[in-house]
């Protein structure tokens, strides 16, 4: 996770306007689908626990 921390830092720091907003668009849809991976019931059956963990991560995932 660090590396695409990385990159994301790189784009927003030298990339053009087009290149953030592509960059931008990418993370938003990379956020998303790791949101719904996390609702996602386990193999074993329990349900995920989503909420605290998206609550617990929030602070860790770029903001859009």
């Amino acid at each position: 996770m660090g590396l695409l921390r990385g990159a994301a830092v790189a784009v927003a720091a030298g990339g053009t306007a087009e290149q953030v907003a592509k960059a931008e668009a990418i993370l938003a849809e990379a956020r998303r689908a790791l949101f719904e991976m996390l609702a996602e019931k386990p193999a074993d059956g329990e349900p995920a626990d989503a909420e605290a963990t998206a609550a617990e991560s929030a602070d860790t995932l770029p903001a859009e």
